[in-house]
């Protein structure tokens, strides 16, 4: 694995680039607020954003490490921070990631997801040189299904009532996606 750290990719529509401290009330605003978003995570939306902003700082200073993939996704056109994708829970010996993103609801629906996950997985397999990258989807999140499956990801299962939310137990679907399925 190359310990490279998180380094700006480009798309055709987004730059994904590390994420500032100052960037937190733009993200709080745009997306880390908002019940829609956060309803398929095993974490309520954030109220206060006094808490955000150290949740960010906090993020900012993991760049010290050079197995800390995490970027802010800005939307070329404005300039404007729509979302977050990640590569984390990263197993070294392992050569394998999880990858979890938001998405501001104002950009929902127009593909944007699926373009910065197929980057992020280039990124993964041809630069970080990760073999596998997997992905947990809770029921009932067909988007985020689709841009997975989009992206090449297989389903490789359920596990039943893993999480516990909001009263309720809820199944998370797994997805994954291999450096040699990328090569068919």
């Amino acid at each position: 694995m190359n310990r490279i750290g998180t380094k700006t990719i480009e798309t055709k529509r987004c730059i994904l680039r590390r994420i500032f401290p100052e960037d937190y009330e733009v993200m709080y605003h745009n997306w880390a607020k908002y019940e829609s978003v956060c309803r398929y995570f095993p974490f309520n939306p954030i109220e206060d954003i006094a808490i955000y902003k150290e949740k960010v700082q906090k993020w900012s200073n993991n760049y010290e490490s050079n197995a800390y993939f995490h970027w802010v996704i800005e939307w070329k056109e404005n300039k404007e921070l729509i979302g977050t994708i990640n590569l984390g829970n990263v197993e070294e010996s392992y050569f394998m990631s999880d990858t979890c993103y938001m998405l501001s609801p104002a950009y929902w629906g127009m593909g944007i997801m699926t373009e910065v996950l197929h980057a992020v997985l280039d990124y993964a397999f041809n630069k970080i040189e990760l073999n596998r990258v997997q992905a947990e989807v809770f029921a009932g999140n067909v988007a985020s299904e689709h841009v997975l499956v989009k992206c090449g990801m297989q389903y490789e299962g359920t596990a039943r009532q893993k999480y516990y939310k909001n009263e309720t137990f809820i199944d998370a679907a797994q997805y994954a996606i291999l450096k040699q399925d990328c090569k068919r």
